[in-house]
């Protein structure tokens, strides 16, 4: 196996696409090693609507920000090609190692280090800004967010915690019948407002206020009066 074989199996590149230059830049600090994406040549792409495969209509250069290679940045350059379909014209294809409209590669997205801690500390090991990493963190959180289905959540548990210092607060809900994974929402702020927000949340993923039966929590005035507002039926405990 050559070097080439190596970093493309690192890269997560497959076949129609190939390594072909690769370039260390030691004038930047700290140093970028840059790779040559293409395709081969008259390779045929997948229609990104239904799949078919089709011919080339015209490219666009574009670059991706891959994991570290060693101590260096790393970035992907390729000709993204746009293909003509018979059925639905012509379409930019989606490359398989990075997300349609992302600037990173799916490993560097992968490899993020928001879950063992904060999103300014895993910016700084990663050296991107922490506005880049929160727009990844926030699209891969609404994605797993997306499919939720709440129609059937009836007991609530809520409260707030401190989330940096100073008056800094989050409101965490939970389904109190569930003893995996039990958290349902979370929002910055307390009080009232985190109730409102929460009422939105379901009626936006299939749930139903009135449906909910019980609420357990401290008994603050501005939960109590929230819950009344927002959640007309539950017992109070």
């Amino acid at each position: 196996m050559d070097c080439n074989q190596i970093l493309l199996l690192g890269l997560g590149i497959e076949a129609p696409w190939k390594l072909v230059e690769q370039r260390l830049d030691m004038d930047k600090q700290p140093h970028e090693l840059h790779l040559e994406v293409k395709a081969e040549r008259g390779a045929k792409y997948p229609c990104p609507v239904c799949g078919q495969a089709c011919s080339a209509h015209d490219f666009q250069e574009k670059t991706w920000r891959h994991w570290n290679f060693f101590q260096h940045h790393c970035y992907i350059h390729a000709p993204v090609p746009r293909v003509k379909c018979q059925e639905h014209g012509v379409k930019r294809v989606e490359v398989p190692w990075a997300r349609k409209g992302s600037a990173f590669t799916l490993l560097f997205e992968q490899a993020a280090l928001v879950r063992e801690m904060s999103v300014n500390a895993a910016a700084r090991i990663i050296e991107i800004t922490d506005k880049r990493l929160w727009r990844i963190v926030e699209h891969y959180v609404g994605k797993a967010v997306s499919p939720f289905n709440l129609s059937d959540i009836e007991p609530v548990g809520l409260d707030e915690a401190a989330s940096k210092r100073g008056r800094n607060y989050a409101t965490v809900f939970i389904d109190t019948e569930k003893r995996q994974e039990p958290v349902v929402f979370a929002t910055p702020g307390k009080g009232k407002q985190p109730l409102k927000q929460f009422s939105a949340f379901l009626d936006a993923h299939e749930g139903d206020p009135a449906n909910i039966r019980e609420a357990v929590f401290d008994m603050s005035p501005a939960f109590l009066s929230g819950v009344a507002e927002e959640l007309p039926n539950p017992q109070v405990t």
